[in-house]
């Protein structure tokens, strides 16, 4: 509060979230929803969807909503080696149309970023060293692949969720690994789950104990950071155990 200064925020694409807007999410069917084909053929179809949509007077974001209810299907669906091409190429784009920021806050970061206060970077950081009062964040761009050196007052990691659940910081996850009562999915998003969000072991099998919901189990579902799809999840595996 109060900060006047330059502020520069660096992430690997330097992409900001879209601003949320008015709309109505279209109507799909389960039928209408291409399951289990390739990435590249699933963009295709995505993108003709969109274009469509505008043609008829709406916006991406009403495919993007009217999408959601089958985010998980469709994840499901992909074998890893889709999911990994998604991940490391489309998921960034994803993640600015599916999780969006409200039009006055985005207002707010426009008008910033066009006065010159906030500097987006497209990097990554290689790097933080403390001299005296000041701080050193070493850099590499993503276009040029050049080095650079930030002189800072403060430094914030906002990194978000864990990338590999296997070298995070949560006591519990790391003691349920080690001990092989727990193992990471494919992909190492989260902890190994079934459907029913049974924990899996590192031998394959499902506990009957140890159950796991929201972010850690993104492996399994992938679209499960917004509250409103924990709260889901969690009504279900209640439901499931009270039964």
């Amino acid at each position: 509060r109060g900060h006047r200064g330059e502020i520069t925020a660096v992430s690997r694409r330097g992409l900001l979230p879209s601003p949320h807007k008015k709309g109505t999410p279209i109507r799909l069917d389960s039928a209408d929803i291409l399951l289990g084909t390739e990435l590249s053929y699933f963009v295709g179809w995505f993108r003709d969807l969109v274009r469509a949509t505008e043609k008829a007077g709406g916006n991406w974001r009403d495919v993007v909503d009217g999408l959601r209810p089958y985010n998980q299907r469709i994840w499901q669906n992909w074998p890893v080696s889709a999911k990994r091409r998604f991940l490391e190429h489309t998921k960034a784009w994803w993640d600015i149309h599916r999780h969006r920021m409200a039009p006055e806050i985005h207002a707010r970061i426009s008008e910033a970023v066009q006065s010159g206060r906030l500097r987006l970077i497209a990097g990554r950081v290689l790097g933080v060293h403390r001299e005296g009062r000041t701080l050193t964040v070493n850099l590499q761009l993503r276009q040029s692949q050049a080095l650079e050196n930030l002189e800072v007052a403060i430094a914030y990691d906002c990194t978000g969720i864990v990338k590999d659940v296997s070298t995070g910081s949560i006591a519990v996850v790391r003691s349920l690994t080690d001990r092989g009562l727990a193992r990471p999915d494919p992909l190492r998003l989260g902890l190994d789950v079934t459907a029913d969000c049974a924990v899996i072991d590192v031998d394959g099998a499902p506990s009957d104990k140890l159950f796991a919901v929201g972010p850690l189990t993104r492996g399994t579902f992938f679209d499960i950071d917004a509250i409103p799809d924990i709260r889901i999840q969690c009504a279900r595996l209640a439901d499931q155990l009270a039964g």
